[in-house]
Order: C-alpha cells, then structure tokens, then sequence
C-alpha cells in the first residue's frame, strides 16, 4: 500500500527514520515524499535518492525563478513527480517534455482554487494531452474553511481527463468535524464516484496533523475508498502508479 503524499517531521532527529517507524505502524510499505515550499525537507529528499531506499519516490518543487530543481536531479528513477503551483504551469516549457518522455507525474497545487487550477490544467493538456497529472487533497474543496463554491464542477471537469489521478489526503486539514471526519468523507464518495477506481490514491500529508494518528489516518482514508467502490487496486502494479515499479530494488 503506497501513502501516496507526505512529508516529513523535521522536529524529529532523524526524519526519514521517523516516517519509516510511522510507515511500519500502518502498514504502508512505500511513500511519496513531497518537498515543502519553504524547502527545509529538500535535503532529506535529496538523500533518500541518493541512497535509493526503495520504500520511498520524492516529488521536488518547481521554482522557475531559482531554475530549481536541477534537471539532473528530476532525470532521477526515484524522482516520480514534480510539484507545481498553479501560477507556474505556464512556466514549465521543457519541463513538461521532461516529465512527458520519462513518464513522470505534475504533482499540482492549488494556491489560487481548484477552478484555477483546472482551468490551467484544462489548457496544459490540450497542448500535451498524454502528460500524467495528480492532483491530492481531494481537489482542495474548501478554502480557510469554506465551501469552494467551484470545487463540485472543477473536479467533475477533470474527472473526464483520461491520465488524472485524484488524492484523499489532507483529511484533517479539509474537515469542520472531529476524527474520523464525516464531513470529508462525503467529499471523497462524491470523488470516488467520479474517477475510476484506478485513478485514486489516498495519502497522510504528514505531517501536517497528530503525528502518532498517522496509522489512524491512513487506515481511514483506505476504509474511506473500500466503502466506495467494489475493487480497488491501489497497489504498485495499478496503472496510475506504474513509475513506483520501475525503481530498480
């Protein structure tokens, strides 16, 4: 089982050990590590590539004013994914080609709102319609707490976008609700009933909540997704995920 968006507990003394402890509690036998923007995970990042610990895939951040990441380092088999903010998806230019010919994932961020983001997405696909984008956290249904009036027909618009790939994650940070969060699982039904099975991962953001809930949030989010849909295969040989498997052990 993959926890398919984390981070890492830099207040832990050594946080790539701290999330494999929190792996084993749950489970979860490889993660995605996505880089934070304030970028102080990135060296941990950087190690867990270089030392090819195979549980785990890395997603940097694109920062095109700085030209980062460095193109070597996204050509890496454990880089999967890269995360982009919305205002910077006209930025990509050979980027995009990048993540197109090494079938790797746009890892996106909704800073300005799910209608923005899809309608940038909309329009990047059209110029590359084979490229693979993910897109966690539920689609961002709320924003400071409210209801994105937008979310219900941005996501359905995505939804027919063969190639997206949707994240339950970000459970506690989206709910009005205490655990296990009612509110936000009627958020992921309306998901699971638009997006194949297949096209759905569930992730933690952690740390990003109680970090010793972390077996507690993952086994939600799965419970979540089984009460929704008949077959699920949300494993490292499903379709969407087919660059976890190509990682050499």
């Amino acid at each position: 089982m993959i926890d398919a968006y984390t981070h890492l507990d830099m207040s832990a003394s050594d946080p790539v050990a701290d999330f494999q402890s929190r792996m084993a509690s749950a489970g979860i036998d490889r993660a995605l590590a996505v880089e934070t923007w304030n970028g102080v995970n990135f060296p941990y990042l950087e190690r867990i590539v270089n030392s090819k610990l195979s549980e785990f895939r890395v997603a940097p951040c694109f920062r095109p004013e700085a030209a980062l990441p460095p193109m070597d380092l996204l050509r890496k088999d454990a880089v999967v994914a890269l995360r982009v903010k919305t205002a910077d998806l006209s930025r990509l230019g050979e980027v995009a080609d990048l993540l197109l010919s090494s079938n790797k994932w746009l890892l996106t961020h909704a800073e300005n709102g799910i209608a923005a983001l899809a309608n940038e997405l909309i329009s990047l696909r059209k110029r590359h319609p084979q490229l693979r984008v993910f897109i966690p956290h539920l689609g961002w249904p709320r924003r400071e707490g409210a209801d994105d009036k937008d979310w219900a027909d941005s996501i359905t618009a995505l939804s027919r976008n063969r190639g997206v790939v949707v994240g339950i994650s970000a459970i506690a940070h989206f709910s009005r609700e205490p655990f296990p969060h009612d509110d936000v699982a009627t958020l992921a039904s309306h998901l699971l009933k638009l997006f194949p099975s297949e096209c759905v991962v569930v992730g933690s953001d952690y740390p990003m909540f109680k970090t010793d809930r972390y077996a507690e949030y993952m086994k939600l989010a799965i419970e979540w997704v089984h009460r929704n849909v008949e077959k699920w295969f949300p494993t490292l040989e499903s379709a969407c995920f087919t660059n976890f498997n190509s990682f050499s052990r």
